[in-house]
């Protein structure tokens, strides 16, 4: 999941790193980090959107109707 902020990781797929790490994550505290650093990169509602999908299916995920916008 470190690699999603590696300085030379190739900007172009940047969102692709950052739904990998989403994926890969243990626990939905992991995936609002990589939600929160693929805000910061400028990435579009629609992709947090699918980050934050993932992080709903993983331990620690908050019950519905209580998001703050990340997993």
């Amino acid at each position: 999941m470190s690699r999603v902020g590696v300085p030379g990781a190739p900007a172009a797929r940047s969102d692709v790193l950052f739904l990998a790490a989403a994926r890969a994550a243990t626990t939905a505290e992991e995936v609002r980090e990589v939600w929160r650093q693929a805000k910061a990169a400028g990435q579009p509602q629609w992709y947090l959107d699918q980050v934050a999908a993932v992080g709903r299916g993983k331990p620690g995920a908050r019950p519905a109707g209580l998001s703050a916008g990340a997993a």
